[in-house]
């Protein structure tokens, strides 16, 4: 059935109520069809028909869906589902709504997610409807969809715990009537995992509610502000007489709320930056006058830019990107505006809420870890195993210029930290070909963290991957180019991210980048050589396999471990840590910048652990905070990266600590376990220490160490610490020299 047909057959419904015969025509049209894409708005119109048949005679609506039981196509699929929802038959209507749910995409999709879960949740089965509900916020960039999501999130809450990887309180304070931007937001933090509260500040008020100590924001405590204030706000006139100083007043008095956003509220603070507007009387000249204002807005842009680099805790949202690549005309509405002080316009306030997810998912520690790549199709055009070297798509044309593109995309995500592996069903020898030995191959074999080619199912090759990278499936981000392949890793690891790939792989650059997965705050230099450090690892586990036990092992890796307080230069890898570790994290506490400085203010004793050893530097990847407490120490955070683990490392670092307490007469330290859903390998951290139970309170378990007790640091890591007073390192062996060992 096309479009047309389907046109016609509504057409001949005419208004509710409809005629039986009219009814029964509509259906049989459906039912004979096996046409596989039904747009979403003949979704939308099927769905108020299944309505409108059902409230006139739900004994006829429940024979029509019988009718449309061997149904094949998906408006016919559909409107069966709907009749049976319409009709309060909520666990059938989630059963036809099955058969869609890995064929729609884009907004289709969405639409499908929002039925089954309503359905699920409405047949009593949450557990079930927490999956389509996060999917459908995640596939829609419809207000209408995207609200319904959140209606639909706030009514389950009532009755039922909703999966959350965060909580974040978040305040968006602007220049506009920000309003609309709430509900949309609140489901799409759902489906990144965050439970969104969200605060609205009044319009137009956001430096007053900064400012005030007694405001509303104030009272909401938020974890994150965002500003959205617009280019009109800003006062600039056509064409500025004064133009560096009307850019450094502008970017000063934001710079100001930034400071008492992290100094008195102690929050994060995402700055929307500005869009130079569509139309302008001055034309192309407002960009090209020194003081024209469309020349002024990209010099703030790029001076707030430069002030966030500066400034912990700052981050910069680029709305003029975001309406560029959405399109300017579509978002401003002037009607909006005039009346109501929209900004953007509704249909562009999904786009702004994608975005500002992404932003969110950076800052709380949720950026995925890991993209995982099928190879024919999605690398190359062709099947390398049959088709050979020479006879794959590479370059040298447009579908094979287009796979280089993607390509150099990969390559450059590797650089902000992004792991790629290889997911392929294939010989090995075959996968590994044109990597070794094609000429416009942009990615090579070092630039794969993990590379796994075999005829296994892909649901356990991923699972092969994560463990390699030591990493959650929920880290992960899958891409294949066959579509059961990729229903197949949503129905066995719904944790995994799978990108609905476009049949043109001129878009696959668009498909994976506009999801705003792999968002980032800032490249640290172990995030540029997370790939190198993942390669290093397995070779360690080539020497662990071979060593006779696992201190032989260890003192062939020729450990060498660097603890030092926290500092200026080390601050952003420490609090990038504290947010996205979860294994060895003993109580998994996320913690801004300002939240990690106040401790420090407040004189905690900071642990920075470097590491390297015969394979390579694996750079800063343990941070312990101990803050004191009652005559001693109580340890606040401890966490060490997962590439890191194996080592007894942990030893090097408990050792210190009790070596500070003892010295600076501390009577003991308290160690503190707060049990998730990842944390379990160090449930019995504190008691392989040797430290004693000492109770529980809430979910958190106690363990303390008496000072006067020695703990021996691992004999066999060279240990060079200076945390223990400034400018002195103590090494393993108590001199304040390395021993000839370079640290």
């Amino acid at each position: 059935m096309n479009t047309v047909s389907l046109e016609l057959g509504l057409l001949l419904l005419g208004e509710p109520p409809y005629p039986a015969a009219k009814a029964s025509e509509l259906l049989e049209l459906l039912a004979s069809s096996h046409e596989a894409v039904c747009p979403a708005a003949d979704l939308t119109r099927l769905e108020h028909v299944a309505g409108a048949i059902a409230s006139g005679d739900s004994a006829a609506a429940l024979d029509l869906a019988s009718r449309l039981e061997s149904a094949r196509g998906d408006c016919g699929c559909w409107l069966r589902a709907a009749l049976l929802e319409a009709c309060g038959h909520f666990e059938e209507a989630a059963g036809a709504l099955r058969f869609l749910r890995e064929k729609a995409a884009g907004e289709e999709r969405a639409l499908v997610m929002l039925a089954s879960a309503r359905n699920l949740f409405a047949a009593g089965h949450p557990d079930q409807a927490w999956y389509p509900l996060a999917e459908a916020s995640k596939s829609s960039a419809v207000p209408r969809t995207l609200r319904n999501a959140a209606r639909l999130l706030a009514q389950a809450r009532k009755k039922a715990e909703a999966p959350f990887r965060r909580r974040c309180r978040i305040a968006l304070l602007g220049s506009t009537t920000i309003d609309f931007l709430a509900p949309i937001l609140r489901a799409q933090c759902f489906g990144a995992g965050i439970d969104a509260e969200i605060y609205i500040g009044p319009f137009n008020q956001y430096e007053q509610e900064i400012r005030d100590p007694d405001s509303g924001l104030a009272r909401f405590r938020p974890d994150v502000i965002a500003i959205g204030t617009d280019w009109r706000s800003l006062g600039l006139r056509d064409e500025e007489d004064s133009p560096g100083e009307a850019v450094r007043a502008r970017c000063a008095r934001l710079e100001s709320l930034w400071r008492e956003s992290r100094e008195r509220l102690g929050a994060t603070v995402i700055q929307f930056n500005y869009e130079a507007p569509p139309f302008d009387a001055l034309g192309q000249l407002s960009a090209a006058l020194p003081g024209g204002r469309g020349r002024l807005l990209r010099a703030l842009n790029l001076a707030l830019w430069e002030a966030a680099g500066r400034t912990q805790g700052v981050a910069i949202l680029d709305v003029d990107q975001i309406a560029a690549r959405f399109g300017k005309d579509r978002w401003n509405d002037p009607v909006l505006w005039h009346t109501a002080k929209q900004y953007p316009s509704a249909e562009a306030m999904p786009a702004l809420g994608h975005q500002l997810t992404a932003l969110l998912r950076a800052i709380l520690g949720l950026t995925s870890k890991c993209l995982a790549l099928d190879l024919d199709g999605v690398l190359w055009g062709g099947v390398i195993g049959e088709d050979g070297l020479a006879g794959i798509q590479l370059g040298g044309g447009p579908a094979g210029e287009a796979f280089v593109a993607f390509q150099r995309y990969l390559k450059s995500l590797t650089r902000t930290g992004v792991l790629l592996a290889v997911c392929s069903k294939n010989n090995p020898e075959d996968a590994v070909l044109p990597f070794r030995q094609h000429p416009e191959m942009v990615l090579r074999e070092r630039d794969i963290a993990v590379f796994v080619a075999n005829w296994m199912p892909k649901e356990e090759n991923l699972r092969t991957i994560a463990a390699a990278m030591n990493i959650g499936l929920d880290a992960m981000v899958f891409v294949d180019d066959n579509p059961a392949e990729r229903s197949r890793v949503r129905q066995n690891l719904p944790e995994v991210e799978v990108i609905e790939m476009p049949a043109d792989p001129a878009q696959y650059v668009a498909a994976v980048s506009q999801l705003g997965l792999f968002e980032t705050l800032a490249i640290t230099n172990e995030d540029r050589q997370r790939t190198a450090s993942i390669r290093e690892n397995l070779e360690r586990q080539t020497l662990e396999s071979t060593a006779g036990s696992v201190d032989d092992y260890l003192a062939q890796l020729d450990i060498k471990v660097q603890l030092t307080p926290f500092d200026e230069a080390n601050l952003p890898r420490i609090v990038q840590l504290i947010n996205k570790t979860n294994q060895f994290n003993l109580t998994t506490r996320r913690r801004g910048d300002a939240e990690v400085r106040a401790l420090l203010a407040a004189g905690a004793y900071t642990q920075a652990m470097r590491a390297s050893d015969r394979f390579g530097d694996s750079g800063l990847t343990g941070v312990l905070i101990a803050v004191p407490e009652g005559g001693g120490l109580r340890v606040d955070t401890w966490l060490m990266s997962c590439r890191v683990l194996g080592r007894r490392l942990e030893e090097a670092m408990f050792a210190a600590l009790v070596r500070y307490a003892a010295e600076n007469r501390y009577t003991h330290i308290t160690g503190e376990y707060i049990p998730t859903a990842k944390n379990g390998q160090v449930a019995d951290l504190y008691i392989r220490l040797g430290c004693a139970a000492a109770g529980q309170e809430g979910e958190s378990r106690f363990f303390q160490w008496e000072t006067g007790t020695v703990f021996p640091a691992p004999a066999m890591i060279a240990c060079a610490d200076v945390t223990q007073r400034e400018g002195a390192a103590v090494y393993t062996d108590g001199s304040s020299e390395p021993d000839g060992r370079d640290s």
